[in-house]
């Protein structure tokens, strides 16, 4: 490797590392005059990283942050760790409390993907299946991480939404950030309901959720209630025991 591909890969390696300091997106003046690079090679720099995204720019403000990709990143080093086989135990209890069927849920990119599923020993169950990705924005699984994400992140996610999907959706946020547990009920599957709660790891960042879900005849809004406190307290749990 040349010094000169070597200095480039240093520049962009700052860039990332910047954005990453920021609680705000940034625009191309603020970071070639923070990390003294020519507004020339930081646009440059800045278009290559977003082509593979791992920087988004809003349409809006043309200013740019870090793209969705760091997320299936972190994920990653996470599903690696034996994090999975010190969750079971917990969603097995919770399984066998509640009798039905209880998945965990993890962030990757812009879905919530099922990385852990028990299903209910009930004749009738619910089954969501392992490897499962669905859209933030639907379910209560995937509403109860997009709650506690990062708000800037929150916002990427929303804004593919049409107007009127997000005028819906962001007061129920709101709700779930109070309450922190989020229902459904036949929102993504008839006769089918579930309760969920999100789960944190390193730092306090939202890295997935736990979801309780059954048939309606059987699991709804009515029954779900007194299950909340042994569903949070599980959550809080998990969360204690990652960050």
């Amino acid at each position: 490797m040349s010094s000169k591909t070597s200095a480039t890969v240093l520049r962009a390696i700052k860039i990332i590392n910047y954005l990453n300091e920021k609680s705000e997106p940034q625009g191309i003046k603020q970071i070639s005059e923070n990390l003294n690079i020519s507004s020339t090679i930081t646009h440059r720099l800045l278009t290559t990283l977003k082509m593979e995204g791992l920087v988004f720019q809003d349409t809006n403000s043309k200013k740019y942050s870090l793209g969705t990709v760091f997320i299936d990143y972190a994920n990653k080093i996470i599903t690696d760790l034996p994090i999975l086989s010190f969750i079971d135990p917990y969603l097995k209890k919770l399984r066998d409390i509640t009798q039905e069927t209880v998945g965990f849920y993890m962030l990757t990119g812009m879905v919530r993907m099922c990385v852990a599923e028990h299903v209910s020993k009930q004749e009738i169950s619910r089954k969501a299946g392992v490897g499962n990705r669905i859209p933030l924005h639907l379910g209560s699984s995937g509403r109860v991480i997009l709650a506690f994400l990062n708000k800037d992140l929150q916002t990427q996610i929303l804004n593919f939404l049409p107007e009127e999907e997000r005028k819906i959706i962001t007061p129920k946020l709101d709700v779930i950030e109070k309450s922190r547990y989020s229902i459904n009920e036949e929102e993504l599957t008839q006769n089918v309901a579930a309760l969920s709660a999100p789960v944190f790891g390193a730092k306090g960042k939202v890295i997935g959720s736990i979801s309780i879900s059954g048939p309606l005849f059987r699991w709804n809004k009515n029954t779900m209630e007194q299950h909340i406190p042994v569903l949070l307290e599980t959550a809080d749990s998990i969360s204690k025991s990652l960050y």
